[in-house]
């Protein structure tokens, strides 16, 4: 199974217990039964879900890992445990962003029509469109509005991420993401992208 891993800046996981140092490349294995934020190697099939658990204003790490053996336990978001865990290649925050609207297109069904509106109540539900002027917006817990298209808006509420896309002459200017702090990022507001930066839509 893909998946996505958080580590802090020394490429360590770093539970309640001593920490655990990791290397690009390297496959690790549990030897005996695993179980769910207890006992096996963690990661997240949302890549996203990483950042709850190391923050990026703390310059923590990410990497793509390859799982196998994992379990079927979930609790609230996409975190999973596994027998065995491969380290692939390290990402940087673009390229997590980028994976995560890959996942959401693969998990949901997404409107492209210009002036589309798309919208989840469900936890760990995600929204997501693509046509020019679209809304996007999510009201469940764990979840993603993403509003790529020109001129996208998004919202949720308070804990939800908002992803959405700047474009200028048909290209793709800037890409921002957001976790709704209530603060900085309002709860139920819609924002859009401008000069690479959010702007609450009036």
């Amino acid at each position: 199974m893909k998946g996505y891993k958080g580590f802090n800046n020394k490429l360590q996981c770093v539970p309640t217990r001593k920490p655990f140092s990791y290397e690009v490349g390297k496959t690790y294995t549990h030897r005996g039964p695993v179980k769910l934020c207890s006992q096996g190697f963690h990661f997240c099939e949302h890549p996203l879900d990483t950042l709850s658990y190391y923050k990026p204003l703390d310059d923590s790490r990410y990497a793509e890992v390859d799982a196998d053996g994992v379990s079927d336990q979930t609790e609230n978001d996409s975190k999973r445990v596994a027998q065995s865990l491969t380290i692939k290649a390290e990402v940087k925050i673009p390229a997590l962003i980028k994976a995560a609207v890959e996942f959401v297109f693969q998990k949901v069904k997404a409107t492209t029509g210009d002036s589309a509106h798309s919208a989840t109540t469900g936890n760990s539900a995600h929204s997501a469109t693509t046509g020019n002027s679209a809304q996007s917006s999510v009201a469940g817990e764990q979840c993603i509005a993403a509003s790529l298209g020109v001129a996208g808006q998004a919202k949720g509420i308070k804990g939800n991420w908002i992803v959405l896309a700047e474009w200028d002459d048909g290209k793709i200017k800037a890409m921002g993401i957001a976790r709704i702090d209530g603060k900085k990022i309002k709860s139920d507001t819609f924002y859009t992208l401008k000069g690479g930066k959010f702007v609450e839509v009036k």
